[in-house]
């Protein structure tokens, strides 16, 4: 594909054709188990530079450490592994788990590694002795992160709870939701001090972690999955809905949709270029500009956009539901490669620091290391 290609140029037809559609009493069974077989054997270019194939099912999670040799991965297996991001070699195995393996991170410094599954199960590993050395079994887990400084980890839970835990000592404190609704997002803010939630019906809530007590709360969304923040903290954009708020007093200051949209699947701040950047389930790429919120650029990709993470040299990788990740140039919404070789639903991607390599997870049970 050309690099000067834009998305704008991908050609998507559509058929007005009657005659080209199949009422499903007209297929016959076995000619249609023929068809799906045939479209499971379509070939893809596989153009990464590494796959790691050892997961059985879904591959749902992943993280790269800091220095870049290591990579964890967690999937509907109900398994976690730690590899090598060179040669594919597994480093060790995280089992115990009772359900899917959804989140996994690497702490500050990687020396620990946590993993944790839908049932509530966390499990906290040494890289160096590759060994558990703390376990937690509580409610249906929403997400989980480490603390950016400190050996502290936090996590939200299904029924509105939010946990932070110094490791390995297990001590905590509770940051409470009376609601009774999942919190579905959290982000610690910049200063370590702050953490911005997200719950199920709606409420945004920002907590002063020492306290335990929230500072505000905006209500102005009826739903909201997960959240993106400004490198500086001073901004938060929510999902779906796509509201824009500021920190500072927590007031939605904007909303980022085109007139087309309801709800955007992924969005990240660029403060630099001044920037925000959404993707939505019907393909669109929209660069918005921050302030006035009015929108830049817009391209349609013919695909659904579910993932959305930056790359270097003012590029981000554009996760899709057929499994290519699109590399764009954001300054002018341009594609520069689709990276392919997955055959199903991109449902993770963690760009290396260097900038270089990008891991991505699929539905297709495949983790992969692509060159950029």
């Amino acid at each position: 594909m050309d690099d000067s290609e834009n998305i704008d140029d991908i050609e998507i037809i559509y058929s007005d054709d009657e005659d080209d559609f199949i009422h499903p009493d007209q297929i016959d069974d076995e000619d249609f188990t023929e068809e799906v077989q045939e479209e499971d054997t379509t070939e893809v270019e596989d153009v990464s530079r590494l796959t790691f194939a050892k997961h059985t099912k879904s591959v749902f999670s992943s993280a790269v450490s800091g220095n870049q040799r290591f990579a964890i991965t967690g999937g509907e297996d109900d398994v976690a592994y730690v590899w090598d991001t060179s040669s594919g070699e597994i480093l060790f195995e995280c089992t115990g788990h009772k359900d899917s393996v959804t989140e996994v991170a690497f702490n500050n410094n990687d020396t620990l590694i946590a993993t944790g599954d839908m049932a509530g199960m966390i499990q906290v590993w040494s890289l160096e002795e590759k060994k558990l050395v703390w376990c937690h079994e509580g409610d249906d887990l929403e997400w989980l992160t480490w603390h950016q400084q400190a050996n502290v980890l936090i996590c939200g839970c299904q029924s509105g709870d939010i946990y932070v835990w110094q490791i390995p000592s297990g001590t905590n404190k509770v940051l409470s939701c009376y609601d009774n609704v999942p919190c579905t997002s959290g982000k610690l803010l910049p200063n370590g001090k702050q953490l911005l939630a997200s719950y199920g019906n709606g409420n945004v809530r920002l907590w002063d972690i020492k306290l335990s007590k929230p500072i505000w709360t905006n209500s102005d969304s009826e739903a909201v999955n997960t959240l993106n923040l400004t490198p500086d903290g001073l901004l938060a954009i929510t999902a779906p809905s796509a509201q824009v708020i500021k920190l500072s007093d927590g007031k939605t200051i904007g909303k980022v949709l085109i007139e087309s949209e309801t709800e955007i699947e992924a969005s990240l701040f660029n403060t630099d270029l001044d920037i925000l950047v959404t993707g939505s389930l019907s393909g669109q790429l929209c660069i918005w500009q921050l302030g006035k919120f009015t929108l830049r650029h817009q391209a349609k990709i013919d695909s659904s956009v579910t993932l959305l993470e930056w790359g270097s040299d003012n590029q981000i990788y554009v996760g899709t539901s057929e499994g290519s990740i699109y590399v764009c140039d954001v300054r002018s919404c341009s594609l520069i490669r689709a990276l392919t070789g997955h055959r199903s639903d991109i449902l993770s991607m963690c760009p290396f620091a260097n900038g270089k390599r990008l891991l991505t997870t699929s539905d297709d049970g495949t983790a992969k290391i692509f060159e950029i």
